[in-house]
This record gives structure tokens, C-alpha cells and sequence, in this order.
């Protein structure tokens, strides 16, 4: 059985640096994905590009379908001993994971990898290996559904060095906080709360690069988004046709688009008056559709939301924001917790509406939001595909 691999990457720089020396590279392949997670030797514009270096040898060589080990020789060649500290430039762990489970993790000299079966830790046995003069350890898991595997750099096992805490996080204490997490919250946001806390024993001012990757197993599955009214009246039909025909979860985004559904298919369409906010209007429901939110203020708030959870943006307000309920959030958490693949049907007609004086959007506004919404998508390992009417 084939599944969707979703991925998490967060960093956060050491303070009073522009660039991180971390870096994580995601490269998707026929048969999976690489994951890397490389840790440049100091902090700043040397590390970042020690770092780039290495996931960027990775991920082109493993793409081109050279061994593990041969990639591994070709990093550990091509980044010598710093000649003062007698350490390598960059360490690094090599992710490489295939759709039916299968994952080979290489790691050299980066903090032990977390492993979540069942939303259990659980440890994984590793072989030794010795590659050219390097002590690299070498292991392989079958992942299920909703297994997760969570790398972490230096900089989190270090969090609250000389502030917080006395010898920093240490590992043994982040693997005590990922278990008490997975029994409060679930999985759903491990890695911001991993880098949340890990920013706040820093007190916001981190003394060291700090980055957080995760890969997860999920069933592929398929969201329908329908926003906005087809640009020929004469396409309502075909609009009402596609949404009963689809498959997976099904979402309406926009009062007129709903309308014309309703009205094609007989259901009857009915606004929820118990969750008005002012700031984001209320959602509606109709039998068949998994959920039904006001048009362009919602989606451009969607568009918001995921770009704060991809990016690690003040992640414990994003996170809020994405437990409450509102049209924004909700759409929001079908994509991240649900959705595999994202099918946008995008109507291309004028709401004569916001075309009104003083309304801030009008359409070109509406295709650039979609538009935009694809991009973080796609940037967030999503299948997406995009469909104008």
C-alpha cells in the first residue's frame, strides 16, 4: 500500500544572525522522499553555506539514485577537519523514505533522531559504520500510519545553556517532553510545540541555530476546494456536477458558490449563526459538503494561518488560532491533518459585490489569494492541482 509522506521543517536562527546554519532540504522522488537535516560548523554565513553543502550533495546525488554510501563518502570528501576544533564542518542526518514505509536514516554527529510509533517513542537499533575515517550510524524502520520520525539539531538539545536551564535541554528531557505532549495534544502540531519551547528556553533570543524536521505517514487523501461562481452562467450545471462527482473531502469557499450548488442539487443551504466572530464570518452547511466558508477574507486568512505553520511564525499563536473554530481554522487543519492532495476549482467570473467602492478585494485580489494558496501548498509537500471555470 502506497501512502503520502508529510513533512515538517522549522528553524529559527541564532540570535543577531540573518542566516541560519542550519538547513533542511525536502526533495520529493518517484518512490518517496529525502529528508536532510544539516548542522554548519558555527553560526551565520559560513555555517549556512557549510550546511547548504551538504543537503545540497545529498539530495542531488540520493536523487540521482547513488547509494547511501557513496553520498556519504562524497560529503565526508568534500568537508575536511576544521584544522582549529579537529571537528567536521558540517554534521548531518540523511532521511531517505520510500511510499510503502520503508525509511534508512544515516546520522553523523547530529542528536539521535525521535521515533514515534503509535504515538509511543520507541528505540530503533543502529549499526556503527566507519566511512571514510567517519563514525556514521546507520538504521531502517517500516512506519505505518500516523508513525512520525522527528530530527533535531545542536541547537534544541542546547536550548537554555546559561539561561533557563544549566546543561541545556539534553535529550533525554526533549524525549520527556515529546511524550508528555503526544498525551495532551496529539500529533497535530509535535513539531511547533518542539521548537515553541525550545524558543522560550532561549527566552526568544536563541544561542544557537535551532531546527526541527519531522516526517509522518498518512493516507492519501484528496480535499475539493470550489471557490467562486463559473465566469459562464451556463457552466452552474457542470460546477454542481463536479462537486457531487468528488471524491475525498469536499469544501466550499465563498457564499455565491454555495448558492449555485445548493440550487443545482436541491440541498438545502443553512448559515451557522453560532460562530460569528469579527473577524472572520461564519460558515454554513449543507448536506455533502465537509465544510462551507465565506469567500476571499476567509481564504486569505487560510493562506495566513499556513504560512505561519509552515514558517514557525510566533507558532504558539498560530497554533491557537488553528485549535479554535472559524471557517479560517478549520479549512486550515483539513489541510494539514486530512489533505494529501488539494484539487482547487477556481470560478472565474466577476462578483459584481466587490467590484462596490470601498471594498478592499476585488477579482484579480480573489485569483492572486488562490494562486498564492497553491504556492504554500505545493511548498508544503502537497499535491495540488488547479482547474478554472
Amino acid at each position: 500500500m502506497e501512502y503520502f509522506i508529510d513533512t515538517v521543517a522549522l528553524s529559527v536562527n541564532k540570535h543577531g544572525e540573518e542566516l541560519c546554519g542550519d538547513q533542511i532540504e525536502i526533495a520529493d522522488t518517484k518512490d518517496g522522499k529525502i529528508l536532510v537535516l544539516s548542522d554548519g560548523l558555527g553560526s551565520g554565513v559560513k555555517a549556512n553555506i557549510l550546511a547548504t553543502l551538504t543537503s545540497k550533495i545529498a539530495v542531488t546525488m540520493l536523487k540521482e539514485n547513488a547509494t547511501l554510501d557513496d553520498t556519504i563518502e562524497t560529503i565526508m570528501k568534500t568537508l575536511p577537519l576544521c584544522s582549529v576544533r579537529k571537528l567536521s564542518y558540517s554534521t548531518f542526518s540523511i532521511v531517505k523514505a520510500s511510499k510503502d514505509g520503508t525509511v534508512n536514516i544515516f546520522e553523523f554527529d547530529n542528536p539521535s533522531y525521535f521515533y514515534l510509533d503509535n504515538g509511543a517513542l520507541c528505540e530503533v537499533p543502529k549499526i556503527r559504520r566507519e566511512i571514510h575515517g567517519k563514525i556514521v550510524f546507520e538504521s531502517s524502520l517500516k512506519m505505518k500510519l500516523g508513525d512520525q520520525l522527528i530530527l533535531v539539531s545542536d541547537g534544541v538539545i542546547h536550548a537554555g545553556v546559561g539561561k533557563l536551564l544549566n546543561f541545556g535541554w539534553q535529550w533525554n528531557d526533549v524525549s520527556a517532553f515529546i511524550e508528555d505532549t503526544m498525551r495532551t495534544s496529539g500529533t497535530t502540531s509535535l513539531s511547533h510545540e518542539i521548537m515553541s519551547y525550545t524558543n522560550i528556553l532561549y527566552d526568544c533570543m536563541p544561542g544557537d541555530d535551532a531546527s526541527v524536521a519531522a516526517l509522518t505517514y498518512k493516507e492519501k487523501k484528496t480535499l475539493h476546494l470550489f471557490t467562486g461562481p463559473p465566469k459562464n452562467p451556463t457552466d452552474d450545471k457542470f460546477l454542481a456536477e463536479a462537486f457531487v462527482e468528488a471524491r475525498g473531502i469536499k469544501v466550499i469557499s465563498g457564499g455565491t458558490t454555495a448558492k449555485i450548488i445548493a440550487d443545482k442539487t436541491g440541498n438545502e443551504l443553512r448559515v451557522k449563526l453560532d460562530d460569528l466572530r469579527k473577524d472572520v464570518p461564519p460558515t454554513a452547511v449543507m448536506e455533502g459538503a465537509d465544510l462551507i466558508t465565506e469567500g476571499i477574507l476567509t481564504m486569505s486568512r487560510v493562506v495566513d494561518l499556513l504560512k505561519g505553520y509552515r514558517d514557525g511564525i510566533k507558532s504558539t499563536e498560530i497554533l491557537q488560532e488553528l485549535f479554535e473554530d472559524h471557517g479560517a481554522s478549520e479549512l486550515s487543519k483539513l489541510i494539514l491533518n486530512e489533505a494529501s492532495e488539494v484539487v482547487i476549482w477556481l470560478g472565474t467570473a466577476v462578483n459584481p459585490a466587490h467590484q462596490s467602492e470601498g471594498f478592499v478585494f476585488n477579482y484579480q485580489k480573489k485569483v492572486e489569494i488562490v494562486h498564492e494558496l497553491k504556492k504554500v501548498l505545493l511548498e508544503m509537500g502537497k499535491e495540488v492541482l488547479l482547474y478554472t471555470i
